[in-house]
């Protein structure tokens, strides 16, 4: 539900965090920066303790003054950056949510970058890095690659390619995320799916302070696995051409193991065939555990559990 207590529009700063405790003075001293910057907006701050052991609730309720307007939501573990955007977007009270990073990586020149198109009209804006703070490497590649087959193959060809690093969406658009109770969820991907006018901002992404990133090679891969199930029929497709590939090939090695035999001299084929009845059989059961993949979210979907469980919830201003 949306809100003003000034009747400007408003703008929640929805922001993830897990174990942010050294951080919790930048948080509040970015969002009095932006809120300083935008005048003309009604601005909240919105963050998600994600289940943190270092005390990350305390320190910002600790840091904050008597005229900043905030909400802290502790939840009751770690359910992922995913499912607390979603919470944080579930309880902010803006007429449009702006997602960003606990580890202040984002320019306040990005944030005026966001208003601006959302003030001319866009429902949904995608912040992309222009110039990433990471090192190119292994995992870096893995992310763009993601990005890329996820824009070309799945059935939201809105999700930018380039790989989206922050979000601003409008309050129509969250009441249509409130409705969509996929657990294992690529939230970003849902608000793609969602339609309405999409935009693209860049920026360039700020070092981290301090600190190291929580989003390990685990969540990633989870993440391009919830992704491509809630999303695209693609794995299916191409085990299937996989499958056909293997057969046209067992078929001709099958044919060649019947010529060898009338010739006594010729090398064994058994060797060969032991090859590819080895790789059949391990194609075969990569096959199943893509299939258990679609099939256990299937059933996770089912059980209708929540996406998150909120222990506690701090309104401040």
């Amino acid at each position: 539900m949306s809100g003003q207590t000034s009747g400007q529009p408003k703008l929640s700063l929805v922001i993830p965090a897990f174990n942010e405790q050294e951080s919790a003075g930048e948080i509040v001293e970015f969002y009095r920066e932006i809120a300083a910057a935008h005048p003309e907006l009604d601005v909240e701050l919105v963050v998600v303790d994600d289940g943190s052991t270092d005390g990350t609730a305390d320190a910002l309720r600790t840091v904050l003054s008597d005229e900043d307007q905030a909400i802290v939501i502790s939840l009751s573990r770690n359910f992922g950056s995913h499912a607390a955007i979603t919470a944080g977007l579930a309880h902010c009270t803006g007429d449009a949510a702006l997602t960003l990073s606990a580890d202040r990586q984002e320019p306040l020149s990005a944030v005026a970058a966001f208003v601006d198109e959302w003030r001319s009209g866009a429902d949904i804006v995608w912040g992309l890095r222009s110039v990433r703070a990471t090192r190119k490497g292994p995992a870096e590649s893995f992310a763009t690659g993601f990005s890329k087959v996820f824009n070309r193959s799945s059935v939201v060809p809105t999700y930018p390619a380039a790989g989206p690093s922050q979000i601003m969406v409008t309050r129509r658009v969250m009441d249509v995320l409130a409705t969509m109770p996929e657990n294992n969820r690529n939230v970003l991907a849902m608000i793609a799916w969602v339609g309405f006018e999409q935009r693209h901002v860049y920026f360039e992404q700020l070092p981290r302070p301090h600190g190291v990133s929580k989003w390990t090679s685990a969540k990633k891969l989870k993440l391009v696995i919830d992704s491509f199930v809630e999303f695209s029929s693609a794995p299916i497709r191409w085990l299937t051409v996989g499958g056909v590939a293997l057969g046209a090939i067992g078929v001709l090695l099958l044919l060649l193991a019947l010529v060898l035999v009338f010739f006594p001299d010729a090398p064994s084929g058994t060797t060969l065939i032991s090859g590819l009845v080895l790789a059949v059989g391990g194609a075969n059961i990569v096959a199943l555990g893509v299939v258990g993949e679609y099939v256990w979210r299937a059933g996770d979907d089912a059980r209708k559990r929540p996406v998150f469980i909120v222990k506690d919830r701090y309104q401040h201003g």
